[in-house]
Parts: structure tokens; C-alpha cells; sequence
């Protein structure tokens, strides 16, 4: 598969780029001052690392573009079948890096990456291509003949049918048992828009329904901590709670409430001093403190415009796969940005889900990108328009009409 540095879509590239590098000013704002206290001066190292990855990430999306859909769509098994080894590896000793009890990273070297992340694109990526030129399950079936006759018709078509969805809740429960269940969340959410625009009938999504009520209710049984946070989180302002279990979501939503409609000012937020996970998962929160509801509405106005931007994308193409592609991305993003806010502004439990582009993360950023550079693929156009635009080739034929000499 040939690959080439392209971008296609020059404003969807731009709005990324612009999000990304508001990150970078949201990241070192919310961790200059724990640097500080800390003894590492006064540029964080969250800072640092994500301006050094951000040109990675951009020369991945660049490569990623300038590769033909129809590679990505024969590669789509692949690698979602090496992103569940990946996946499996996190649980593995000596392989997989433990953090705060969580088995999310996998080491190497000094580098730390989280395959959950990748996850993201490389599920989109298979779903996309698996529906994508499937036909329609007919409505009326000839009426079996007997169990080997219905076999061979009708159960083994569906559950053919069905294994695309099967693997995708196996890479979610994988995710889910790292444990990561925003992320697991996103997956199934951005899958399952794939699947309504690939046209899965209602009975098969309402089945899917089903399945992942209870693998949730499996996973709260299993480890009831889960159904603890819910339950703190409802009472997050009682006195035990506000300086225990409800801490970031307090701290979160206070200093959101006083940023106001303009914010406190550049520099003098509160919250960044206080909460652990400032320029991670509650990034949103600094922006919103010292820029008020003007600062986030911008903030905000740069996400919706990509999600959009895919999704006006999504409309247009032509081809079943690019338009999956897109419909999942824009979900994917689009999603992802609400449940951040809705977890900010406590409205939800604190799920470990970044504000994309924004929080510090390079998993996070670099899948982002890759996405989006998968998008520009999908935006490409058509070899036939690339090669009626080729230089020369119709040279003659747009000249002016001369005369015959004779």
C-alpha cells in the first residue's frame, strides 16, 4: 500500500490543528503551576511531551490521508486483530504498565502507549469495513424445511453476520476490564452509529442492547466500586464526600461556576492548583474557570465545527465505506466532547474520558489524528477527477479555435 504525505480537505486540518495547539495553551496554563510547586520549573512536562508528539501525530495523519481508502478497508482485519493482541498484552506481566491500579499502557522503553486508544480508530475502522457493501437481510425467507435446512439459511447467515459486532464487544470488554469503561463506551456508542447508518436492523441492535446491559451489570458485580462512584457522585456535596470521592467533580464544578460569562483571568484560576487531573481528563475545567462560558463556547465551537465538517462529509460520499468512516469519527469526537463537558460540569461521575485535542495524552492525540487523516482519505477524490486533472492531458482541447488556412 503506497503511502504519501496528503491532505485533502485543507479546512479540516486547520480545525484540528488549530484545537491542538489551543491544547497545547490549556495544558501548560492548567500545569504550570504543579510543575512549579513541584520543583520542575515553569514549563510542565505534560506540555513538553505533547508539543513533541503533536508534529508525529500530524506526519502520521498526513501518511494515513495520502494511503487510498480501499487499502485501509483490506487492512481493517488486520489490524483490529493486532489491536485485541495489543489489548490482551496490557494484562500481561513485564508487558503491561500498571498506573493507579489500572492496566491501560503497554512500555516501551521509556515511551508509554495506550492500545485502548488506537482501539478507537481501529474498530471504526473494521466495522466500517465489514458493513460497508453488505446487503440488506431480506425481509420475507422462504419458510425452512426442516433444522438442517433452517441451519444452513438462516442461523448460520446471522451469526456470520453477526461476528463483526461480536468482536467489537470483545475489544470493549477488554478495554472495559482494564479498567477503562468511558472508553469502552465511546467504542460501542461510535460502533453502533456505524451500524445504524450500515443499515443493522433494529432487532440485531436491540440485541446488541441487550448483551451490553449485561456485560455492564457483569462488570459492577465483578468489581462494586463501580456502583459506589455512581452512587457517591449523587451525593457528591454531602460533608463526608466533598473532600473524598466527590473531590475533582466539587472542585470541578465550582470552578466552573466561577468563571462566569468571561472567567476569572489568564493565570488566576483556582482549580489548577488543587485537582490531580488538571491537564488530563479535567482540562475542560481551566479554560472554563478563567475564560468563562465565552473561553468554552470557543473551545467548544472548534470541536463541533470538526465533528460537523465529518459528518456534512458523511453525507456527500459516495462510497459506503468513506461514509461509515465518517459517520464513526464524527460520533467518536462528538461524543467524546459531550461526555468530557457532562463529566466537567458534574452532570456525570468522573469516567476517565479526555477532552479530545485538548487533554495531555499522546495515545489520545496521535489516534485522533490518525482519524482525522483516515477522513481526509475518505474525502479524496475519485482517481477519475485525479485524472482529468492531470497536467497536459487535455492541453489542446481548451485552446482557442483557429481558423483553417485554406
Amino acid at each position: 500500500m503506497k503511502v504519501r504525505l496528503k491532505v485533502f480537505d485543507p479546512t479540516l486540518f486547520w480545525l484540528g490543528l488549530a484545537a491542538s495547539a489551543v491544547g497545547l495553551l490549556v495544558i501548560f496554563d492548567a500545569g504550570f503551576a504543579r510543575s512549579l510547586s513541584s520543583g520542575h520549573g515553569t514549563i510542565p512536562r505534560e506540555f513538553l511531551i505533547q508539543l513533541g508528539l503533536l508534529p508525529v501525530a500530524l506526519a502520521i495523519s498526513m501518511a494515513v490521508a495520502g494511503a487510498s481508502w480501499e487499502g485501509w478497508r483490506r487492512w481493517s482485519i488486520l489490524l483490529w486483530l493486532a489491536t485485541l493482541l495489543l489489548l490482551g498484552l496490557v494484562m500481561v506481566p513485564g508487558i503491561g504498565f500498571q498506573m493507579n491500579g489500572a492496566h491501560r499502557w503497554i512500555k516501551l522503553g521509556p515511551l508509554l502507549f495506550q492500545p485502548a486508544e488506537f482501539a478507537k480508530v481501529t474498530a471504526l475502522l473494521y466495522l466500517a469495513g465489514a458493513l460497508a457493501g453488505r446487503k440488506t437481510w431480506p425481509s420475507r425467507i422462504r419458510p425452512a424445511r426442516g433444522l438442517a435446512d433452517w441451519l444452513d439459511r438462516v442461523a448460520m447467515p446471522k451469526l456470520l453476520r453477526g461476528l463483526p459486532a461480536v468482536w467489537i464487544l470483545l475489544g470493549a470488554a477488554l478495554i472495559a476490564l482494564e479498567p477503562d469503561l468511558g472508553t469502552a463506551f465511546i467504542i460501542l456508542v461510535a460502533g453502533i452509529a456505524i451500524m445504524i447508518a450500515g443499515r443493522v436492523t433494529w432487532k440485531s441492535l436491540v440485541a446488541l442492547f441487550l448483551i451490553g446491559v449485561i456485560g455492564v451489570a457483569g462488570l459492577i458485580k465483578q468489581q462494586p466500586y463501580r456502583m459506589d462512584r455512581i452512587v457517591h457522585h449523587a451525593q457528591r456535596w454531602n460533608d463526608e464526600n466533598m473532600d473524598d470521592v466527590g473531590f475533582q467533580s466539587v472542585q470541578s464544578e465550582l470552578a466552573m461556576a466561577s468563571g462566569g460569562l468571561t472567567g476569572v483571568g489568564i493565570g488566576a484560576g483556582r482549580a489548577k492548583q488543587i485537582m490531580p487531573a488538571i491537564t488530563s481528563d479535567f482540562a475542560n475545567v481551566t479554560p472554563a474557570e478563567e475564560f468563562g462560558l465565552v473561553g468554552e463556547l470557543i473551545l467548544l465551537g472548534l470541536l463541533a465545527a470538526i465533528t460537523f465538517r465529518l459528518l456534512r462529509f458523511a453525507r456527500a460520499a459516495q462510497q459506503p465505506f468513506a461514509r461509515l468512516i465518517l459517520i464513526g469519527v464524527g460520533s467518536w469526537i462528538g461524543v467524546q466532547t459531550c461526555m468530557n463537558v457532562m463529566m466537567a460540569n458534574g452532570t456525570l461521575p468522573s469516567v476517565g474520558i479526555p477532552y479530545p485535542f485538548v487533554s495531555s495524552g499522546g495515545s489520545s492525540l496521535i489516534a485522533l489524528w490518525a482519524a482525522l487523516g483516515l477522513c481526509q482519505a475518505c474525502v479524496a477524490p475519485s482517481p477519475r477527477k485525479e485524472e482529468a486533472r492531470v497536467p497536459g492531458r487535455d492541453r489542446w482541447r481548451h485552446r482557442r479555435a483557429r481558423l483553417s488556412s485554406a
